[in-house]
């Protein structure tokens, strides 16, 4: 029985990574600036998961990354927490910094979040022209690929083995040697592939979501 035709991307420093798997479960990696670009490219897709926020609240935390920072765990660090919306569409840092303490609770957000408010913005109208996106965590999906908390960082020894060896046990395999995507960071090779593991769960109706019981096309909502 063949499997649908998914994609899962990460973003890197350099642009995004994306892993196509097949029909045949088999791993495709393309990198490109752009993630338009490689979403246009993976047209035969049927789900593409992409690691970033998809629906910005409008203060306070999101519920999704409140439950993904219980689900994970010790790596709760890892999982973003979603400035509210004004806050991203300031047109400073300082400007943002002047919102933000009366949307949450007194508090700033940091240089690392502002950095990232333009690809924020940019994800979220890619989603809102494009159902087939949504939105996953690496750290999450790992957590439920391998039915554990994990203890160790993606980027050590011990956590890229763990990752790697999670994927494989789910039939998607990394080779040793990638035509694509050779020079991208380990740790956002795994994160590509964990995203489209999520990927397939949700073409088939088996994905889980933070919150529970979210609904195919609600956003704010984290897919594992």
């Amino acid at each position: 029985m063949s499997e649908p035709i998914v994609l899962g991307v990460d973003r890197y420093a350099r642009g995004w990574i994306g892993a196509l798997v097949d029909a045949s479960g088999s791993v495709t990696f393309r990198v490109d600036r752009l993630l338009g670009a490689l979403v246009e490219d993976a047209n035969a897709a049927v789900c593409v998961a992409v690691d970033m926020p998809i629906g910005l609240p409008e203060s306070g935390p999101r519920e999704a990354d409140v439950k993904a920072r219980a689900f994970v765990g010790p790596r709760w660090s890892s999982v973003f927490m979603t400035p509210p919306r004004a806050v991203l569409k300031a047109t400073s840092f300082e400007e943002a910094n002047k919102v933000a303490p009366t949307l949450l609770d007194g508090k700033k957000i940091s240089q690392q979040a502002w950095a990232l408010r333009t690809t924020i913005l940019d994800v979220g109208t890619a989603a809102d022209q494009d159902q087939r996106i949504i939105e996953v965590h690496p750290e999450v999906s790992f957590r439920a690929m391998v039915g554990h908390p994990i203890t160790f960082s993606k980027h050590s020894w011990n956590g890229t083995t763990t990752r790697r060896r999670a994927l494989a046990d789910q039939g998607l395999v990394i080779p040793d040697v990638l035509d694509h995507g050779g020079d991208v960071p380990a740790a956002d090779v795994l994160d590509a592939l964990a995203a489209a593991w999520t990927a397939r769960r949700f073409a088939v109706g088996k994905a889980s979501a933070l919150p529970a019981g979210a609904e195919r096309g609600q956003r704010s909502v984290i897919w594992y």
